[in-house]
C-alpha cells in the first residue's frame, strides 16, 4: 500500500479543491474516482499556468517528464511546488492501482520540479521498492489468491471501433475456451439462431448459452445485481468458465464498471479484475481524440486509453503508415 495521499492545501484556487477531493477518495480507496478526480485537477491547474503552458497544451497531463523539463524552469517556485504536489497525488493513486511504471515517471518529474520535497522523496522510495518486488516476482501469494477467483476483462472502445466483431467471434468461434459475454441494454451483438443452444429470461437478464460452451447475458439493470445472477446460474449448473468479458457502450467510462470490482463484498470474493481492453479504431481515433468538450466534461477517448492495460488497435489498413504512427504516438502519451 502506498503512503498516505492527504497534504494541505494553502489558498482558494479552483483546482485546490478538486485535489483535495481526489486525496479524500484515495485515503478511501476509491482509486478510479480518485484518478479522475486528480485529471481533472491537472486540467484545471493547466488554466492557472496560463502563458507559460499554453503552448504545450495536454502535456502537463500526459508527458510530465517533458513538461517538467521544458517549462519547469519558467515557473514560480509556488507553481512549481503546486504541481508536483499534483504529480505526487496522482503518482500515489496509480501505485495503488498497480500502475507503478506511470507512477514512476510522474514522480520522476514531480522530483525535478522540487527536489528537497519529503513527501515526493518517501513515495519514489516506495515505488522503488513495489517495483522491484514486482520485478522479482514476488507476488506468488497474490497470484494464488486471485487464481481461485473468476478473471473479468473490461472491453471498451468507440461505437464502430470492432468491438461487436470481437464479441461475436469469441461467442461463435471454436476456441476451445468458455467465456461469459456480459453486454449492456443497448449492445448490438448479432447471434446466429443456429449458435445458440440454449435461451432463458433469469430476472432482467437474458442468458444465452452457445454451442461452444460461451454464455452471453444482456443485462439490462443493475451491474453488481447481474453478475451475482450469473454466478448463482454458474454454481447451480456446475458450468465451468475461463473468464467473462463485459462490454461497455461506445461512450462508456470505464471506471465504474472498474469500481464494481472493489465495491461489493460478495463480488470481490468471487472475481477479480484481470485487465481492461480498449479497441481503438485507428481511422477515426485522433478524430475522438481531439473532439472539443464543453469545460469539465472528459474525453471519452482519453479516459479509455489512460484506464485500458491492453490496447487492441484495429482498422490499421485504412490508415496510411504517417497517420498509423501518429496514432500510436499520441497512444503512448496517454497511456505510456
Amino acid at each position: 500500500m502506498a503512503l498516505s495521499c492527504v497534504v494541505p492545501s494553502c489558498d482558494g484556487d479552483a483546482w485546490r479543491a478538486t485535489h483535495d477531493e481526489a486525496q479524500k477518495a484515495c485515503t478511501e480507496s476509491k482509486f478510479f474516482e480518485a484518478v479522475q478526480l486528480i485529471n481533472s485537477a491537472l486540467e484545471a491547474f493547466e488554466h492557472v499556468l496560463g502563458d507559460a503552458a499554453s503552448s504545450r497544451k495536454g502535456l502537463l497531463l500526459t508527458e510530465p517528464a517533458r513538461f517538467a523539463e521544458e517549462v519547469g524552469s519558467s515557473l514560480a517556485a509556488g507553481r512549481g511546488l503546486d504541481l508536483a504536489g499534483l504529480w505526487a497525488t496522482r503518482a500515489d493513486i496509480l501505485m495503488n492501482l498497480g500502475g507503478l511504471h506511470r507512477a514512476a515517471a510522474e514522480l520522476a518529474a514531480a522530483g525535478q520540479l522540487a527536489p528537497e520535497d519529503q513527501r515526493v522523496a518517501a513515495l519514489r522510495a516506495e515505488c522503488a521498492k513495489l517495483q522491484q518486488v514486482q520485478d522479482e516476482g514476488f507476488v506468488e501469494e497474490a497470484a494464488i489468491a486471485a487464481a481461485s477467483k473468476m478473471p473479468v476483462h473490461i472491453l471498451t472502445g468507440f461505437l464502430g471501433s470492432g468491438k461487436t466483431t470481437l464479441l461475436n467471434h469469441i461467442l461463435e468461434g471454436s476456441h476451445g475456451k468458455r467465456f461469459a459475454v456480459i453486454e449492456n441494454e443497448f449492445g448490438e451483438i448479432g447471434i446466429d439462431d443456429g449458435l445458440i443452444a440454449r435461451r432463458e429470461e433469469l430476472g432482467a437478464e437474458q442468458i444465452i448459452e452457445m454451442n461452444n460452451g460461451c454464455i452471453c447475458c444482456t443485462v439490462r439493470g443493475d451491474l453488481i445485481v447481474g453478475l451475482k445472477n450469473l454466478l448463482k446460474r454458474i454454481a447451480s449448473d456446475g458450468l465451468r468458465l475461463d473468464g467473462v468479458i463485459i462490454e461497455t457502450t461506445g461512450l462508456a467510462d470505464p471506471a465504474p464498471v472498474a469500481q464494481t470490482f472493489f465495491a461489493d463484498d460478495y463480488i470481490q470474493a468471487r472475481m477479480v479484475l484481470d485487465c481492461i481492453i480498449t479497441v481503438i479504431d485507428a481511422k477515426h481515433f485522433l478524430q475522438h481524440l481531439h473532439e472539443e468538450k464543453p469545460e469539465g466534461v472528459e474525453n471519452e477517448a482519453v479516459e479509455q486509453v489512460a484506464f485500458a492495460d491492453r490496447i487492441l488497435l484495429n482498422k490499421t489498413d485504412l490508415v496510411s503508415e504517417e497517420v498509423l504512427k501518429e496514432v500510436e504516438t499520441e497512444i503512448k502519451k496517454i497511456n505510456g
